[in-house]
């Protein structure tokens, strides 16, 4: 086991969305060697090894740990917050008990900005996918909210090379594909 307790220290309104918190929490122990290992298990982390941080969301849930301390924000309430640090306790101790059979991943992957996803969308804001435009579906898949499946005109013949780069592109980058298009040349 590596940390024993993790205690909230500081609960704050929270700034993405006022009608719920964030918080700051002490960790009983570091959490610096268990990073790399939890870089390799939780889906679509982002890394930064030079400053000893991970950050992933958990629903919507914005979480990140640094050594000694995890942030959290849009938390629902004090109870979501303790829900959570209880969760993350059982991941990082289950994380740390199997890291023998984990290779960790010092790798940092990047968040993909909508802009760059907008690009490879057909652009005909056709709301076919719930978001009333093209670039409101890519600010939901840049943020892992929405999936490539909800975007019917992707799947027509004449933007099979936006949906293989767009694919490619959200693969190269960490992001979970649909387990049908994880060839990077899936037949039309």
């Amino acid at each position: 086991m590596l940390i024993d307790s993790i205690a909230i220290e500081q609960v704050l309104p929270c700034l993405a969305d006022p009608a719920k918190i964030r918080f700051h929490a002490h960790t009983s122990a570091n959490l610096t060697p268990v990073l790399p290992y939890l870089n390799t298990v939780v889906s679509g982390a982002i890394y930064n090894h030079a400053a000893l941080a991970l950050t992933f969301n958990k629903d919507y849930r914005i979480i990140t740990l640094h050594p000694h301390r995890i942030t959290g924000a849009k938390i629902d309430d004090l109870e979501d917050a303790r829900s959570i640090l209880d969760s993350l306790s059982e991941l990082i101790n289950d994380t740390w008990e199997r890291r023998a059979d984990l290779t960790p991943s010092y790798e940092r992957r990047e968040r993909l900005t909508p802009l760059a996803v907008y690009k490879l969308l057909p652009g005909t804001s056709c709301r076919q996918c719930g978001s009333a435009t093209c670039l409101a579906f890519a600010v939901e898949l840049a943020a892992e909210r929405a999936s490539i499946l909800h975007c019917p005109p992707l799947f027509e013949p004449p933007l099979a090379d936006k949906r293989r780069l767009l694919i490619e592109t959200l693969a190269d980058a960490g992001y979970e594909v649909p387990s049908a298009f994880r060839d990077p040349n899936p037949v039309d």
